[in-house]
């Protein structure tokens, strides 16, 4: 059996364990890549490598060097900021994060560059929701069942049309931007509802 058969062999038994698409690219050398969207975190991942070529199937496998890299998705994006949200750690970690900033005399965009709401709150926002999709295993589930329309509502807000009649694109910074605009809950406040606003129409992240 080809190295090439052996890797798709690997990559379809790493997704039916994992419950995530998994692909593995060759690279260069003997070097390859596992890649997959949200799901596991890459040392779950790793694991299931590791066991899977000490098996017998994936002989060929054993001498290559795989890498693995994780990516997030939107869904995965909004579902952390909600749970956050109901849990009383976003509004905190916002505050905390800004004053960071403010402290370290992180200088903002340029006035009209990127709009009015892109504040220290804005990017603490999306540093905290960045770091809470890193390290969570399946970040794109909902943490709770009443997460789950709040979900919804924000993917719907930070979605945007395009005049050019292409397919509608979901942002992170849409979202924050609508988050922010809906207003943060104080520490240890579980709201049943969150109505969203939509994000105007420069919503992009500065740096």
């Amino acid at each position: 059996m080809s190295r090439s058969r052996q890797a798709a062999l690997l990559a379809r038994h790493l997704s039916e364990v994992t419950g995530v698409e998994v692909g593995l690219y060759y690279d260069t050398g003997a070097r390859w890549i596992a890649m997959w969207a949200d799901g596991p975190l890459q040392e779950e991942m790793r694991a299931h490598l590791g066991a899977a070529l000490a098996g017998h199937h994936y002989v060929d496998m054993r001498d290559r060097e795989i890498d693995c890299h994780r990516s997030t998705s939107q869904r995965a994006w909004a579902a952390r900021a909600i749970a956050s949200r109901r849990e009383g750690t976003l509004g905190p970690a916002i505050a905390e994060g800004a004053a960071h900033r403010r402290s370290l005399g992180v200088g903002m965009p340029r006035p009209g560059v990127h709009g009015p709401t892109h504040t220290h709150e804005y990017y603490a926002l999306l540093r905290h929701v960045d770091d809470l999709c890193r390290g969570t295993a399946y970040p794109e589930r909902a943490s709770a069942p009443e997460d789950e329309p709040l979900i919804g509502q924000l993917l719907a807000a930070g979605t945007r049309d395009h005049a050019n009649n292409s397919r509608p694109t979901v942002s992170e910074y849409d979202m924050a931007t609508a988050l922010l605009a809906a207003g943060q809950a104080p520490a240890g406040d579980r709201p049943s509802k969150l109505t969203l606003l939509q994000a105007p129409e420069e919503g992009h992240r500065g740096e």
